[in-house]
């Protein structure tokens, strides 16, 4: 009887899928890492991820019905605190062409983040980098559970809303405050031209951060190049910025201007940089901070490839500039993996710096100490 039933669902999910797309994909990335040093001792064994935390693999399913007027999104994170939903999980509805609803957790609703990633960003993320290459010079809102419409009136123009939704009822500025509204405007054979706001609200009496104003243009346009540049200009009131917490500086930053490029120079070649200002309130402080990143990337043959950067922050109130390197080395596994080895190095660091070290696998012991790390990268994707 129990084969029976599963041979019924078995069938009644071909006979779905015959009238629908459905797709599976995953992707994974762990950096194993067995040698490194605080700056004084040795360290061993320790386990981690681009972005700092444990080994996670991704696994995203998707359905599309077969006039293309519905669909689901699900996506499983696992690490090894278990397994859960990640980012990008929902249903959507299209009503008419022009508009899609989607309901669910919503990340980097409507693609309109201005992402340049390269070097260390895709290894160890050092503490130089303060201002992400993902979304350096246009961002996102809230990337939660919530609701958002995407509007098309033509094919050039392209509208975002998003409004976070919690579990319970919330009062009315509680509940929009945190909503965003990004559009992006795409010139044939030339680039896109975004604009947005992105709300941030959280008050306490007078003390209220509302949001922040950010424009971009993303040149896409010229063979082999890649161009982007963005400003933003947070909103808060002045009693906000007298209470602020001076070490949260890419939460409290008055305005950025920001700008990546990458450009293939041969078929093998490929050079990338950013930078990016932060400028304060004068109540958070006195002088801007820059950071900068150059970084290269060359297959050596078939089955090498070399990637290198060096990463510098300038904090500012007088304090010592940050620099971070990496150079790595990675070998395609088959057509959807790839195995490699760096070496990573940050000095500058410390208490009386805007955070402490991202290289997460090795804490510096004080001030100024060279700390490197020898990490391993595996990667897949399917």
């Amino acid at each position: 009887m129990k084969k029976l039933i599963g041979a019924l669902a078995l069938a009644a999910m071909v006979a779905t899928s015959a009238f629908a797309e459905i797709s599976f994909g995953g992707w994974v990335r762990t950096l194993p890492t067995y040698v490194g040093s605080d700056g004084e001792d040795i360290k061993t064994a320790a386990l981690s991820a681009s972005w700092g935390g444990p080994f996670w693999a991704r696994w995203d399913a998707s359905w599309t019905s077969d006039d293309g007027k519905a669909g689901l999104k699900f996506k499983l994170a696992a690490d090894k605190g278990g397994v859960g939903t990640h980012d990008d999980v929902g249903i959507w509805l299209k009503p008419i062409d022009q508009l899609k609803i989607e309901i669910g957790n919503l990340d980097n609703f409507g693609g309109l983040r201005s992402d340049l990633g390269f070097g260390s960003w895709n290894w160890l993320r050092p503490s130089t980098i303060v201002v992400e290459d993902e979304g350096i010079t246009f961002g996102r809102g809230e990337n939660g559970q919530g609701l958002g419409l995407l509007i098309t009136p033509t094919d050039a123009l392209k509208i975002a809303v998003v409004t976070p939704l919690e579990n319970t009822l919330q009062r009315g500025d509680i509940g929009f405050g945190k909503a965003s509204v990004a559009a992006g405007y795409t010139i044939d054979g030339l680039g896109t031209i975004k604009a947005g706001f992105f709300g941030e609200y959280n008050a306490a009496g007078d003390a209220s951060k509302y949001g922040r104003i950010e424009g971009a243009f993303d040149l896409t346009g010229v063979d082999k190049l890649n161009l982007t540049v963005g400003v933003a200009y947070r909103l808060a009131s002045s009693d906000y910025w007298k209470t602020a917490d001076k070490t949260k500086v890419i939460d409290n930053y008055m305005l950025k201007a920001a700008l990546a490029a990458s450009y293939g120079i041969t078929e093998a070649f490929k050079v990338s940089a950013n930078f990016a200002m932060l400028m304060f309130n004068k109540d958070v402080l006195d002088d801007p901070a820059m950071q900068f990143g150059v970084g290269a990337d060359y297959a050596l043959s078939d089955s090498l490839n070399i990637t290198a950067d060096v990463r510098m922050l300038m904090p500012n109130n007088k304090k010592d500039a940050q620099l971070s390197f990496l150079v790595g080395l990675a070998s395609p596994i088959g057509s959807n993996a790839s195995l490699g080895i760096g070496f990573q190095g940050e000095v500058g660091f410390g208490k009386d710096t805007f955070n402490t070290s991202s290289l997460k696998v090795v804490d510096a012991t004080a001030n100024d100490k060279f700390i490197w790390a020898v990490p391993l990268k595996a990667e897949l994707s399917f």
